[in-house]
């Protein structure tokens, strides 16, 4: 009787949604189960270029350069500074550092993806 009553408590758990089904990993490293098709709704932006720190000048374009995982494209870009406001609205872009605003410049990169989540990236730089 005992067990009868065991098993019919399971059940009615399994059926209230109180336990989850847990995903695996096949031995090929595949995620398998229902989350392996969800797309993740987190955004992480990494400006790669320029690099935190570096010194821009002279004539020579300098290339605003990022990598973003998550979320589901498309997606919108805005490159921002804290001097000079708006750089670009592209995926990545070219600057002269000469029409840069002299001086200290916190780059951010705002990122959102065609469901309306956003992530951002920043980088802090300096114009001569």
């Amino acid at each position: 009787m005992k067990g009868i009553l065991l098993v019919a408590i399971c059940i009615a758990l399994l059926f209230a949604g109180c336990v989850e089904k847990k995903d695996s990993i096949d031995k090929s490293g595949t995620t398998t189960g229902e989350s392996a098709n969800k797309v993740s709704d987190k955004i992480i932006v990494t400006i790669t270029s320029p690099k935190a720190g570096e010194i821009l000048q002279g004539n020579k374009d300098v290339s605003f350069d990022s990598m973003v995982k998550g979320g589901q494209g498309p997606y919108t870009y805005k490159w921002t500074s804290n001097i000079d406001g708006v750089l670009s609205t592209s995926t990545s872009f070219r600057q002269n550092p000469s029409k840069l605003g002299k001086g200290g410049h916190m780059i951010v990169l705002k990122v959102t993806d065609a469901r309306g989540n956003s992530g951002e990236g920043s980088v802090m730089i300096d114009a001569m």
